[in-house]
């Protein structure tokens, strides 16, 4: 009897692993939900989704994107990514979120997992970045919710590509006037000239 419960016991670790793999919930309907709130906002031209279902031990990924219209305003971007983000930190906090952001010819995009930031500063620095990206032409924006250590629990990057022959000294001028547009958000700012 006493071989007994250590073969149960066994049997049951094995159990509670097992049912600990199972593949997540599919929830492409809530994600379908927030596609169409987002293609439902102002500013935005076309809201599209690819949703990969969860699988043993990898979660699901939500990936969105949007493509803003010409006349867009940076608020309006903002707004975009502050109503993903809020989606996909709710139905979908256990699953890898995505959102790409087509703004003027630029990309913006937001990635989430996990994440504990604020919504407003989320879109705080979004609209940072789309200010950004009105400006300046061929500028990728990152903004990155996972796994950040700063109290704010968000970091940006802002690439900038500057034309051929720019100088160095303007070429600093742009670097710190995108840092000042970020104001105390936490920033890493590349600023590149194209060779040619």
């Amino acid at each position: 009897m006493s071989n007994r419960i250590p073969a149960i016991a066994g049997i049951a670790v094995v159990a509670a692993l097992f049912s600990a793999c199972d593949p997540a919930e599919d929830r492409s309907e809530e994600a379908g939900f927030l596609r169409d709130a987002l293609g439902a906002l102002p500013g935005v031209e076309d809201a599209t989704l690819h949703y990969d279902e969860p699988e043993v031990l990898d979660p699901a990924d939500v990936n969105l994107e949007v493509v803003m219209n010409e006349e867009a305003s940076p608020a309006e971007v903002a707004a975009v990514f502050s109503t993903a983000y809020e989606g996909l930190t709710d139905a979908h906090a256990d699953e890898e979120g995505n959102l790409t952001v087509r703004y003027t010819g630029d990309e913006l995009d937001l990635r989430t997992f996990e994440s504990e930031a604020d919504a407003a500063d989320v879109e705080e620095a979004a609209y940072a970045g789309a200010e950004v990206a009105a400006v300046h032409e061929r500028v990728y924006i990152q903004v990155m919710t996972q796994e950040v250590a700063n109290d704010r629990h968000v970091e940006s990057l802002a690439l900038v590509h500057l034309p051929a022959g720019t100088a160095k000294r303007a070429r600093h001028r742009v670097r710190d006037e995108i840092a000042a547009t970020y104001g105390d958000l936490p920033v890493r700012v590349d600023v590149r000239v194209k060779r040619r």
